[in-house]
């Protein structure tokens, strides 16, 4: 096979993976299970090491926050930010910010007491009711992984289905206020 069908084929397996993710999310009922069942499921398909939640210190996303706290699973996958440091990273957009060099800024977003050896990051927004309300982080000690420019229509069409997932949750099941 030549360069061109190798990319092709790797597009292809790369699309598939999105697809198998995003067609579990209506099989959840509770936000707590769509995160806790969504960062094993990336962390499987795409072998990415490091996989965490981040969410604006607001009040209208504390009963979420409180609910996701409440899980072993993202106990140490969650950080709390500030919106204003947050958005500073991640600017009010729904397309996926990815970087490679000067990461020290990215380390905000990490969970407190936590450390991860990145060398890429890629900072997917979350929305809910169409405002931002914090991001789904990948990192990898690969500073190749993530680079700016490359493609993110598929990470961010599977987050704003992610998005959307979590709007319809907290809808019929929000957590206590």
């Amino acid at each position: 096979m030549d360069e061109g069908s190798d990319t092709i084929k790797k597009n292809k397996e790369i699309a598939e993976k999105f697809t198998r993710i995003e067609a579990e999310l209506p099989l959840f009922s509770e936000p707590r299970e769509l995160f806790e069942k969504l960062i094993v499921r990336l962390h499987e398909e795409f072998a990415v090491p490091f996989v965490w939640l981040s969410i604006v210190n607001r009040s209208d996303v504390g009963g979420l926050v409180r609910d996701l706290r409440s899980s072993t699973i993202l106990a140490d996958r969650l950080n709390v930010i500030d919106e204003a440091q947050f958005l500073e990273l991640a600017p009010q957009s729904e397309k996926p910010v990815l970087a490679n060099k000067d990461l020290h800024p990215f380390y905000r977003l990490f969970p407190k007491n936590k450390k991860f050896f990145i060398k890429s990051v890629a900072v997917a927004p979350l929305t809910l009711d169409g405002r931002i309300i914090g991001s789904i982080n990948y990192g990898d000690a690969d500073s190749m992984r993530y680079e700016p420019g490359m493609d993110t229509s598929l990470l961010q069409h599977l987050t704003g289905a992610v998005s959307s997932c979590l709007t319809r949750l907290l809808k019929t099941n929000p957590p206590d206020a």
